[in-house]
């Protein structure tokens, strides 16, 4: 049996932001990125 609702407020807990330690083949420095988003920390955009 198909029913349908409307919940008033779903509570969305945000994903805590992870990086992870890479070492760059390019420059050989150490780096951390983030795990979701891929971007560099300290990145301004």
């Amino acid at each position: 049996m198909k029913v349908q609702t409307w919940i008033a407020e779903e509570i969305v807990t945000p994903e805590p932001t992870t990086f992870e330690l890479v070492r760059c083949p390019a420059c050989t420095q150490v780096h951390f990125v983030n795990r979701s988003s891929g971007k560099l920390l300290g990145d301004k955009s």
